[in-house]
């Protein structure tokens, strides 16, 4: 066992520094990272608002013409509806004043409520009771149709207390009455609710992944949109909002209804737009990406710090070489420590900028993933909801207009006369369309506002017409989709309905046509194209769509390229998909887009070159520099210190006889540390000489290996310390990883890193994504892996020999499964095709079984050996005769060194019955044979005064020698002695020989007798016989020396058994 001194002041010393380098470089880079990695972030947010808040005055000013525009459309509808009440009492269409009258006029017209009131006020007839007095001001705005003779527009009159919230239209009937007709606004504000109020027009703007924007009076601060409908209506300054933020173009930091948020105001009109990201956003990636720098920071600087202070310290307690001491003036330098602390300086180098780099990669394609993602899926939900929206007043428009074709079948129903060009035309502009047709039985049109009257309905179903022939065969109605009129070009409607003869029967039908204008244009607007060129993502950023029926490319900035297919200008099949989410290729530019399915198209989105991609070399830099002056520090604390023989010089200047002592010392003290380092090794490592070379390396014997036996700490070489402390750091990493991925959502958020790394939401390929989930899923399965063998191990000391072995199998199994598993299942997350790998694999194993069998399996075997560790780099190995010093493990063979200049060369798969003899201690052995008259007591009595005298003399001997007894009795009776010592293997055969020297010179010094070739001429001497006092002596003896060598040389004396 290695003397465990006390840590000398000098060492606490330089730990105490080095700790405070280690903490101040960790808090540097991390606040480094952490601020402009949010700066960043915070700018991309500020850069969207900007955008944002540009555009969205021409967005508001939009959502208002449509408001208008539906209202107008709404009205125009009633109005007609009014004008057509009109024309049928001046038309004797069947009109009276009563009530009967007006409440079948109510449900022709669908409306809720038909009056004729007087001038005055006074209601004539009525279709039921109303809340109106029309005797009032606020119903002036209806009799101007006595001056004008036109509709009125409309009154509305909304009072919520008294459930009174109706719209009402009047025409002029006579100089004394007017038609007014009564509805409720409700289908209007439904309309407007859903296509171009606040809510509608802010709802859809978003701020990258979760953010929004709200509306905020700017006369009482009151909230007037937010996406909490709960909050809208409320005191905005009691939720947190802060007046003096207030400012068009200021963007500022606040706490509102208890999130923090970053936002953004402008101000348009009397409201304030407020856009708003949460804070929590910004952390949830930014937090994992620099976690895990830090970490790797951490791990280089813990174990450079860590393995220089275990070699000073290993120093401290062994004692150290003068040759590896350099004098600075008043410093000297560390060979041993600075030599290895700089490759570990260089690789931990390495290793945090390649860990930078690939973690600010991450963040950078991951934040840009899930805001393209976002805004395509925010784009093609607008398009849907604009699509609905078109759809929803397509219905209504169809049924308006359907309402009117009615009238006018009611009309010329009740005056057949009027089917008329003249009349027919007065009829179209009451009822606000653009053509009215009457068609009798055969389908010939009998009277049209058309100035061309002969025309028939066609026989060809692939015209326009031919479907109104459904008309005259039943059906109840027909409503066309808008078309492109032939003659005129411009889009029209054609509506139609049946009419009746008195009998009931079908005697043609009453056609009409308009030009929905309001409709073509938001058809126009949901057109995939005009969509798409509004977008605008990032500074550069635009999106573009492939359809999906010919897979060409319906929209793309760059008019040279769309309308061509997608795969003829760089796309692949495999990128054209929803959820696409990787690099590709247009026109030779290339570009990192998400895409999102829709009905029709692949909907991408790319962000251009966003500012965090840009950033990344600048920040991996900045985080070397960081890295590398720690590195440095650390390097200096832990290689140079001062030089005490410099510093008693300068003391006592001239004392040089101190001076000599000081050195006599110094020498002393080296001369026993190399001493000790050759005579007090550890129980389980020592070390071994790489073959051809002087280097030298630690190694572990192979018993303790495949044994499981732990290590006291103080037992540990440094590079074995420094192994340990790297173990845990790796372990920590797999377990917080493997935590991270079983609660990624409560730990991070839906937003972060790791949980859209996890969700699969990319391609599937060698991409950034690919290999970090692999990473991150390899830790799962290692951890489980880990924690299943740990308890299995656990029951090893409940369970007999025979449930150890079970142990140890189901361990073995559960090492390989994992590695098969992480391997195929990482395979899968790279795009590999497992199931075709399978099945090629087989075919291949049957193509290579009669060819390449022997590579195959010398391939395996090169595996099984390092993944079982039966023997590595450095082990002292026996193969059948051949033995030797591992110097390479290769996939197909194995070089040893035989020790004597000569590499041999074994095939994997030839490698069997290895006696692996990497072992702390080996052992010398030296057999002498006995006279048959020579006396065994005396002869244990000589060896008991003899063999220290070896020990003296051999320096090699690490232990003994001692005496093992009788090893053998010959036939002829002679007797054979065994001594043994124990050494360092490469010693092992010159120890050997010295052995045999000294057991020579024993036996002519004390006159053994041994055997030899003679032919017996005389009587023999003959040995005294030995005396009791011999006899217990040489029993005393032969017991100590049993005890103590019980556990040397017992390998030969099995091999004797065998």
């Amino acid at each position: 066992m290695v003397t465990t001194e006390p840590m000398s002041k000098r060492l606490k010393i330089k730990i105490a520094a080095l700790l405070a380098v280690v903490l101040a470089s960790v808090a540097v880079t991390g606040l480094l990272l952490a601020g402009v990695q949010t700066q960043l972030s915070l700018s991309g947010y500020t850069d969207e608002m900007r955008q944002q808040n540009e555009q969205l005055k021409e967005t508001l000013e939009q959502a208002d013409l449509e408001t208008q525009e539906s209202t107008e459309s709404f009205d125009e509808t009633f109005r007609s509806k009014a004008e057509s009440i009109a024309y049928m009492a001046n038309n004797n269409a069947g009109f009276e004043a009563t009530d009967a009258k007006m409440k079948e006029l109510k449900t022709l017209l669908a409306v809720d409520n038909v009056l004729v009131v007087a001038e005055n006020g006074d209601v004539v007839a009525k279709a039921q009771d109303t809340q109106a007095d029309f005797h009032h001001a606020r119903f002036n705005q209806l009799r101007t149709v006595f001056e004008t003779g036109e509709p009125s527009d409309a009154v509305e009159v909304s009072l919520p207390d008294k459930d009174w919230n109706y719209r009402y239209y009047a025409a002029a009937i006579d100089d004394d009455t007017m038609a007014v007709v009564e509805t409720s606004p409700e289908r209007l504000d439904d309309i407007i609710d859903s296509s171009s109020s606040l809510t509608a027009t802010l709802k859809d703007i978003t701020v990258g992944q979760q953010g929004y924007m709200m509306a905020v009076s700017a006369q009482d601060y009151t909230v007037q949109y937010h996406p909490n409908a709960d909050l809208i209506g409320t005191d905005a300054l009691t939720n947190g909002l802060n007046v003096d933020d207030l400012e068009d173009g200021k963007f500022f930091h606040m706490n509102f209804d208890g999130t923090r948020l970053y936002s953004g105001v402008t101000k348009i009109g009397d409201t304030y737009y407020i856009s708003s990201v949460p804070e929590h956003t910004l952390s949830a990636s930014r937090n994992v990406t620099v976690g895990v720098i830090l970490f790797a920071f951490i791990v280089v600087m813990a174990a450079v710090v860590m393995y220089g202070v275990f070699v000073l310290r290993d120093d401290e307690n062994r004692g150290h070489r003068d040759e590896d001491l350099l004098a600075f003036g008043p410093l000297r330098y560390n060979r041993k420590v600075g030599g290895k602390a700089a490759v570990l300086s260089v690789v931990g180098l390495v290793v945090v900028i390649v860990v930078s780099f690939y973690m600010q990669t991450l963040f950078a394609l991951s934040s840009e993933s899930l805001v393209n993602a976002d805004r395509a899926s925010s784009i093609a939900q607008t398009m849907s909801n604009t699509t609905k929206r078109a759809n929803s007043l397509k219905q209504e428009y169809n049924t308006r207009y359907l309402n009117k074709v009615k009238v006018a079948a009611y009309v010329l129903d009740q005056n057949p006369e009027l089917a008329n060009k003249s009349d027919l035309t007065q009829l179209a502009d009451a009822l606000g369309v653009d053509m009215i047709s009457v068609f009798d039985e055969d389908g010939v049109r009998t009277a049209s506002t058309e100035p061309d009257r002969s025309f028939t309905l066609s026989e060809n179903p692939e015209d326009q017409s031919y479907a109104f022939r459904q008309l005259l065969q039943g059906v109840e109605s027909l409503v066309q989709d808008p078309t492109e009129d032939d003659s005129t070009g411009a889009m029209r409607q054609y509506i139609g309905v049946p009419t009746y003869d008195d009998e009931g029967l079908i005697d043609g039908l009453v056609q009409i046509a308009v030009h929905p204008q309001m409709l073509e244009e938001l058809l126009t607007s949901v057109e995939i194209d005009n969509v798409l060129d509004g977008v605008q993502v990032g500074k550069d950023g635009f999106a573009f769509a492939v359809s999906k029926s010919n897979g060409r490319l319906v929209y793309f900035p760059d008019s040279l390229v769309q309308g061509k297919k997608a795969t003829a200008v760089g796309m692949t099949e495999a990128q054209l998909k929803g959820g696409y989410s990787d690099y590709l290729t247009i026109a030779g530019t290339t570009y990192y887009a998400s895409s999102v399915e829709t009905s029709d198209y692949y909907l991408y989105v790319t962000g251009g070159d966003s500012e965090l991609m840009a950033e990344r070399l600048p920040l991996t830099l900045a985080t070397a520099g960081i890295a590398l002056v720690c590195l440095l520090l650390v390097f200096l604390i832990l290689a140079f210190e001062r030089d005490p023989k410099a510093r008693a010089k300068k003391v006592a200047a001239g004392a040089g006889a101190i001076g000599a002592a000081d050195a006599a010392a110094e020498r002393a003290s080296a001369a026993s540390g190399s001493e000790g380092d050759a005579s007090v090794l550890d129980a389980h490592v020592f070390e071994v000489r790489v073959p051809g070379t002087e280097r030298r390396m630690k190694t572990q014997s192979a018993a303790s290996r495949w044994l499981n036996q732990s290590f006291d700490w103080d037992e540990k070489t440094p590079e074995g310390k420094l192994g340990t402390v790297m173990r845990w750091f790796f372990g920590l990493f797999v377990v917080i990883v493997f935590i991270g991925v079983m609660f990624k959502d409560e730990i991070f958020g839906s937003q972060s890193v790791f949980s859209y790394v996890l969700g699969g939401g990319w391609n599937k390929g060698l991409n950034i994504f690919a290999i970090t989930a692999a990473l991150m899923s390899a830790c799962v399965i290692i951890t489980v892996a880990g924690v299943a063998q740990e308890l299995l191990r656990m029951l090893t000391g409940v369970l007999g020999a025979r449930g150890e072995t079970m142990v140890r199998l189901l361990c073995s199994v559960i090492k390989y499964g994992s590695i098969i598993g992480i391997l195929y299942y990482c395979m899968a997350l790279l795009g590999v095709d497992t199931a075709t790998l399978l099945a090629s694999a087989g075919l291949l194993t049957l193509a290579i079984g009669f060819g390449a069998q022997q590579l195959v399996s010398d391939i395996l075997s090169g595996l099984f050996i390092i993944f079982e560790g039966e023997f590595r780099v450095g082990d002292v190995i026996q193969v059948g005769s051949m033995g030797g010093t591992v110097i390479e493990i290769g996939v197909r063979t194995t070089k040893i060194d035989d020790g004597s200049g000569n590499i041999l060369v074994l095939r994997n798969s030839e490698i069997s019955n290895v006696m692996n003899k990497t072992k702390l201690d080996s052992y010398a052995s030296v057999d002498v044979t006995l006279e048959y008259g020579e006396s065994l007591p005396r002869v244990e009595n000589i060896l008991e005064r003899e063999l220290p005298n070896i020990k003296k003399r051999l320096p090699a001997i690490l232990d003994g020698p001692f005496y093992k007894g009788v090893a053998a009795l010959n036939p002829d009776g002679t007797a054979v002695i065994r001594i043994v010592a124990r050494c360092v293997e490469g010693n092992r055969g010159q120890l050997e020989r010295d052995l045999k020297r000294e057991m020579k010179l024993i036996i002519s010094k004390h006159g053994i007798l041994t055997p030899f070739q003679q032919v017996v001429v005389h009587e023999p001497a003959e040995a005294a016989k030995p005396s009791l006092y011999e006899m217990r002596e040489a029993d005393r003896f032969n017991e100590e020396q049993k005890e103590s060598a019980k556990l040397i040389g017992n390998e030969e004396d099995d091999d004797e058994k065998e």
